[in-house]
């Protein structure tokens, strides 16, 4: 067992040296998770596989240690093609029933609140090592991809 900082997994461990990355309730919990996404990808084996469980609608536990919350495609952006990782699968789990409280603004008080899952996911494969990796060098257009705001309606 090694305790440590994960924002600083690489100084712990070889490059390259695991075949499996698992991590469960944690990355809500990380104070810069876009750098444990990196120190991650030094520390997996190309062709290993990294699974991401975390948060994507709770209730704010474990503080002052609890820092965000994450979508799918949250996820998916943190371990990205760019970062030398491809997607196996990504998405969200666990739906919650919700509603604003009488205490809300008067135009929510009362109302659901649709969409929100306990949890979200990532399955992935590293494809590539990506040497001194620098998310201030990453094309955002590229690494978002798809994801779009609605087209308004008129």
């Amino acid at each position: 067992d090694v305790i440590g900082d994960a924002h600083k997994l690489s100084t712990f461990f070889n490059n390259n040296s695991f075949d499996i990355v698992y991590s469960s309730a944690c990355f809500e919990h990380f104070a810069m998770p876009w750098v444990v996404a990196v120190e991650i990808s030094k520390i997996l084996k190309v062709g290993g596989i990294i699974f991401v469980e975390t948060h994507f609608s709770f209730s704010s536990h474990e503080r002052p240690w609890h820092f965000f919350q994450f979508s799918d495609m949250a996820l998916k952006v943190l371990f990205s093609e760019a970062l030398g990782f491809d997607c196996i699968e990504a998405g969200v789990s666990n739906p919650i029933v919700g509603r604003f409280s009488s205490l809300a603004d008067t135009y929510l008080k009362n109302k659901p609140v649709p969409g929100l899952y306990c949890h979200c996911e990532y399955l992935g494969k590293k494809i590539r090592d990506v040497k001194n990796f620098d998310w201030d060098n990453i094309d955002l257009a590229k690494v978002v991809g798809e994801s779009k705001y609605p087209t308004p309606k008129e």
